[in-house]
């Protein structure tokens, strides 16, 4: 796009209104403008593909979702037709969604430096057992709460879950955790199998832990944070999505991806276990 035409295109900007009557903002036009001059190369005999590439690499370099109505603006100006506009935006939407739900991901991983700290320092013994066995096992809080006697083994260290729509799984806890858990149940004993290990409802859990944050991490912490922070630390050992996303009792395989694409150490690591094969042969 010559200079001749983005300043043309700014006029026409500052020109425009929106539906209420206003004018468009200076943060649309600014906008808009930078938009134009990444793209500047397109025309409207580009391909709807090669827009929707445009788009997300514009997307990928940008801090935050361009607005739809900017992305509108620009299109309709250099004279695209309103089918391929709609398209072009619901790709821009879709895209914006995923970059949004790896954002929110990484805000909710808590580093194995904050999970010890955590566990050396919370000194009540069902609390610090809650925290242990979120972690190991990537259950959801509900699925934790409504854990009953019958549903521990402790000699295999399995926990039997029952998650969304009543699909079972089998997870896993540490030796570290089935020793605390032992003590728990000697000092809070269930006699009956059929009854809850865990005598606390999800909210309690769920303001327990936004305390324990709080004062220890001085950051939100909820009880969703150790399912995420436990399938995050699978996948940055290189465990396979497909093991992942049974342990966790995804039904859709693309949110289990999600923590494989956000694990920026997965691919180096897969790097350095495969081995230097030139310093072996030395």
């Amino acid at each position: 796009m010559k200079k001749e035409v983005l300043l043309e295109f700014e006029q026409y900007l500052q020109s425009s209104v929106k539906k209420n009557g206003k004018p468009l903002g200076e943060k649309t036009i600014s906008g808009a403008m930078t938009l134009a001059k990444y793209v500047q190369d397109t025309s409207p005999g580009g391909t709807v593909d090669y827009l929707k590439l445009l788009h997300k690499n514009y997307l990928e370099t940008r801090k935050y979702p361009l607005a739809s109505y900017t992305l509108w603006l620009y299109l309709n100006y250099i004279g695209y037709d309103e089918k391929i506009i709609k398209e072009v935006l619901s790709f821009k939407r879709k895209f914006s969604s995923a970059i949004n739900d790896e954002e929110r991901l990484s805000n909710s991983i808590l580093s194995k430096t904050e999970l010890f700290f955590l566990v050396d320092n919370i000194k009540n013994k069902r609390d610090n057992l809650i925290v242990r066995f979120l972690y190991d096992t990537a259950a959801r809080v509900s699925e934790m709460t409504n854990l009953k006697l019958r549903d521990i083994d402790m000699t295999t260290r399995e926990a039997h879950l029952l998650g969304k729509g009543k699909k079972p799984r089998t997870v896993f806890f540490q030796q570290t955790t089935a020793n605390i858990l032992k003590e728990y149940l000697v000092e809070n004993p269930v006699a009956n199998p059929n009854d809850l290990i865990f005598k606390i409802k999800p909210m309690t859990v769920w303001y327990n832990l936004k305390k324990y944050g709080k004062e220890l991490l001085s950051r939100d912490l909820h009880p969703h944070m150790f399912r995420h922070s436990r399938l995050q630390h699978m996948a940055d050992e290189g465990v396979d999505s497909f093991a992942i996303k049974s342990y966790a009792g995804h039904s859709d395989i693309g949110t289990t991806q999600i923590y494989v694409k956000s694990s920026k150490y997965q691919r180096k690591l897969a790097f350095y276990k495969a081995g230097d094969i030139w310093e072996s042969k030395q």
